[in-house]
């Protein structure tokens, strides 16, 4: 037999949930390879081709545009880029097939979607807002581009009056921000920045984070810009880095990328790139610094959910946070890890179907998911 023609079957096997364990492990082993990605590949577009006629129309009608259109491709590979992820679960069982979701209570993934709200308290939907400008306030000039990102541009003005915006993101949105001192900033889901229209006149850039975002903070050596959050301080002076800070987690996790920053709570560690910075929420202030796993702190800025021995619970607060769900368990598994990297550009049902494992399913009821025996 041909080695193209076994490794058909080999996936045909995987598919009909028919490999024995020895087969199991050979198919995981290929896959990490990368020796069955054309079969992959192949069988996942045969199954895209004979997805039921209602729910694409359901779909076409009401998923958003990617927000990385770049990655919407990776969304057919799917199966591709998983199939040994359930291998890495604590049962070690193969996958069963996920309780039937109607396409009306399945969940889209996330998009553009964002509000922001003016020093005088009034909101503007980003979602909603077209292009151009929005407002002027304060000597500064706000626009939307034509890439739907955020401007904030000094205009001539004698005001020396000192204005606070907020950006705010949704449970399901992302947005880019360019700050008024050449600054881009990059929004996860469920996350708020606030920060002042102009840093003239100021010693410092200070802007204040809820949640999770990337910053490419641009260069000036005379004004240290500064990212406050509810535990800790990081002080910069140009570079790329990402803080997570979700109250949820538990801790807040600051990645360097590029440059250094110092950053403060009880004591002051002096990071260089490519490493992270940790502070637990009940650790009395005390930051601990460690090797950055940069691939997995920037996942979600490039598109994916990227999993390193994560737990039922970790897993599931980020799908909650992308797709807008709240988790209801019936069922626990804590001693489950999972491993691998899931597109955030599918939708949630197709996320599920990689995650079930023996013992544990999946049920969307509106906005909540359940999991269920």
């Amino acid at each position: 037999m041909e080695e193209n023609e076994f490794y058909k079957i080999l996936v045909q096997r995987y598919l009909d949930k028919q490999l024995s364990d020895e087969e199991l492990e050979l198919f995981v082993q290929l896959t990490k390879e990368g020796k069955l990605d054309d079969q992959l590949l192949e069988a996942w577009n045969e199954e895209a081709k004979i997805s039921d006629a209602d729910e694409m129309d359901y779909q076409r009608a009401n998923q958003p545009k990617p927000l990385w259109p770049k990655l919407a491709a990776a969304a057919s590979i799917l199966i591709v880029i998983f199939a040994g992820f359930y291998f890495y679960s604590g049962t070690g069982n193969t996958l069963n097939s996920i309780t039937t979701v109607n396409a009306k209570h399945d969940a889209a993934p996330g998009g553009n979607k964002a509000t922001l709200t003016l020093s005088d308290g009034s909101q503007i939907s980003l979602t909603d807002a077209g292009n151009g400008q929005l407002a002027e306030q304060a000597g500064v000039k706000i626009t939307k581009n034509a890439d739907g990102q955020l401007v904030y541009a000094i205009v001539p003005s004698d005001t020396k009056e000192l204005a606070y915006n907020t950006i705010s993101t949704p449970r399901g949105g992302v947005y880019q921000i360019n700050l008024p001192d050449g600054t881009s900033v990059w929004l996860n889901a469920a996350s708020s920045i606030k920060f002042p229209t102009t840093f003239a006149h100021l010693s410092q850039r200070k802007v204040e984070l809820k949640g999770e975002a990337y910053f490419e903070v641009a260069k000036n050596k005379k004004l240290p810009f500064i990212v406050s959050t509810a535990q800790q301080q990081v002080e910069v002076l140009g570079t790329h880095f990402n803080i997570n800070s979700y109250e949820d987690e538990g801790e807040v996790k600051t990645t360097l990328l590029e440059g250094s920053v110092k950053v403060s709570a009880g004591n002051v560690m002096l990071l260089k790139p490519g490493q992270q910075a940790t502070l637990g929420f009940r650790s009395a202030g005390k930051i601990k610094v460690s090797p950055a796993n940069i691939e997995q702190a920037m996942a979600w800025k490039n598109g994916f959910f990227h999993f390193e021995k994560e737990t039922l619970h970790s897993v599931l607060r980020q799908l909650s946070r992308w797709y807008d769900v709240e988790v209801v368990y019936q069922v626990d598994r804590p001693d489950d890890e999972f491993v691998g990297d899931i597109p955030r550009g599918v939708k949630l049902s197709e996320v599920l179907k990689i995650l079930e494992f023996e013992g544990t399913h999946f049920k969307i009821e509106g906005r909540k998911l359940f999991v269920i025996k």
